[in-house]
């Protein structure tokens, strides 16, 4: 370590400091020592106070030689021309003061750099590790954010953790740095960016702005089925639902439309009221948005005409919102929002008092045992759908029955519209969803293997009837019976089956499957026994044919 000071810049030559005490800086000893010539003495606040203990003591003048070149104090008429200020190594009040002596040797502070006075000064390696200067680190980021590599700039930041701000000022770079990927199109990285940085200003936006901009250049490219999903992750954004719409159209992807309309459902009822929507009410006359299903083969109705989506292998049905409103500013009227129901309840589905934000969705599934599962209770969802970016599509994977509400209230801050200032909405709608298969799988109890039609089974076999729920089936039972006229088919049972049902006694299975929903039917035997019991029915006239 290498020291230097100066009262001016030509009046001291670097010197070496030789005797360092254990904190790195010499002290002085006594007050009566003669005069250093090759030292210079960095002295502390700490260390002025205990060895210059009187005022007169600290002050401080420079040599003849100091003088001759020009470091003079005029500041106090009082004091003798060549007095100057002493630089101390302590720091001062502020972040950029240091402590100092003045001519009339009383310790201040203050960060005045072009005053004359003896100036400690340090020499540092800086092919050290960095690592030891997080001070310069920072410097060095902020050097880089101004070049505009924020990549760097957040890198050498995030080494530094919460050292003065560093963490705040790495957020901010890497905003800058989502900004300049989304402008030159690379939305991957701006996702990336904006994701890590959720919550951060507007980031949320900004991420499904991304989101959008790579789907519509995905969709003009005529990847629709890659856009689908790209749609669905920006959530509702500019025309984001038409275009997933058109996606689907492409694919020759089924789309249906639910008609049903908002209801008055009162105010404060637990959105229990279902009262049309009149001509003076605050929601006439417009619509707040509409749902659509997507991902099924066919639609059909149930025997009360509710909707029934028949899916197969591959299909996710899936159930969106599309918003037609800025929830901000309904029907285009400003004095008109959606407010937070900070106290929304729901009858139907008994959901207690909770703060149902603006808008609360709830779906609740009955299986094929008549069962009602908890419902799904999606609170603040319209706040998701207009301002988060956050997915808010359902995608239904379950057979059975569903019932979907959408409440909502709607504000009205009119000032003549006092007395009707709140009213409570709902949209409610119900379906079914079914498998469109009509199969069933019959598994041999001694191999597990699947039996085809006519297969014999020694030991019996199992039913599998994949997660379709609603199918009708059925298995009759016959034997052989040795009768005067012959071998004769002797039906023991036929009765209903279900999944997992075993078979194991001797005999011929008939099973009979039927979709009520599609119409479609499908016959299967087996025989159960030994390859014996297959030839003796041969044996005796019974064809092939008319087991298949």
């Amino acid at each position: 370590m290498r020291g230097w000071c100066w009262m001016c810049r030509a009046a001291i030559a670097p010197v070496t400091l030789a005797d360092t005490a254990a904190d790195g800086n010499p002290e002085w000893q006594n007050t009566d020592a003669e005069p250093a010539e090759t030292h210079v003495f960095l002295l502390s606040y700490a260390q002025v106070m205990q060895y210059l203990p009187e005022q007169e003591q600290r002050k401080v003048s420079g040599t003849e030689y100091a003088r001759s070149r020009g470091a003079k104090f005029l500041g106090f008429t009082t004091i003798g021309i060549g007095e100057t200020d002493w630089w101390l190594r302590s720091p001062g009040k502020e972040s950029y003061d240091a402590c100092f002596l003045d001519v009339r040797g009383v310790v201040g502070t203050k960060c005045v750099t072009e005053k004359l006075g003896v100036r400690p000064a340090l020499w540092m390696d800086l092919s050290a590790d960095r690592n030891a200067f997080p001070y310069e680190q920072q410097v060095q980021a902020k050097q880089f954010a101004e070049q505009g590599d924020y990549a760097e700039a957040t890198a050498l930041l995030d080494t530094l953790g919460d050292y003065a701000g560093s963490a705040a000022l790495a957020k901010e770079y890497r905003y800058q740095q989502a900004q300049v990927e989304a402008a030159s199109g690379n939305y991957d990285a701006a996702i990336a960016l904006y994701t890590e940085l959720a919550g951060y200003a507007d980031s949320d936006a900004l991420c499904r702005a991304s989101r959008y901009e790579k789907a519509v250049a995905a969709q003009e490219a005529g990847d629709y089925a890659g856009t689908m999903a790209l749609f669905a992750d920006a959530g509702q954004y500019a025309d984001s639902m038409a275009r997933l719409r058109e996606c689907c159209k492409q694919q020759g992807i089924s789309i249906y439309y639910f008609s049903e309309d908002a209801v008055n459902a009162g105010v404060d009822t637990g959105y229990a009221k279902q009262d049309t929507i009149s001509g003076d009410d605050k929601h006439f006359g417009w619509r707040l948005g509409r749902f659509f299903l997507t991902g099924f083969t066919r639609v059909t109705v149930d025997e009360n005409q509710q909707p029934v989506f028949i899916k197969t292998l591959g299909d996710s049905v899936t159930l969106w919102f599309d918003l037609e409103q800025d929830i901000d500013a309904l029907n285009g009227n400003t004095q008109l929002s959606l407010a937070v129901d900070a106290n929304g309840y729901d009858q139907q589905f008994g959901i207690p008092k909770t703060n149902f934000g603006r808008g609360t969705l709830i779906v609740r599934h009955t299986d094929y045992q008549n069962a009602k599962n908890e419902p799904a209770v999606y609170t603040d969802y319209l706040l998701a759908k207009g301002t988060t970016g956050a997915n808010t599509r359902i995608v239904l994977h379950e057979e059975g029955d569903y019932e979907v509400a959408l409440d909502y209230e709607v504000q009205d801050s009119e000032l003549t519209h006092i007395t009707s200032k709140f009213g409570n909405y709902r949209i409610f709608l119900s379906f079914s969803i079914r498998n469109g298969n009509c199969m069933v799988y019959p598994f041999d109890l001694l191999t597990g293997a699947e039996l085809q039609n006519t297969s014999v089974a020694e030991a019996g076999f199992s039913l599998d009837l994949a997660r379709s729920r609603y199918l009708d089936i059925n298995v009759r039972r016959a034997v052989l019976v040795e009768t005067a006229n012959g071998v004769i088919e002797d039906e023991r049972f036929n009765r209903p089956a279900k999944d997992g049902d075993r078979y194991t006694q001797e005999g011929i299975y008939t099973i009979s499957v039927s979709n009520r929903y599609t119409g479609e039917s499908t016959t299967k035997t087996i025989f159960v026994g030994s390859q014996e019991l297959l030839e003796t029915y041969v044996r005796n006239g019974f064809s092939l044919e008319r087991l298949k």
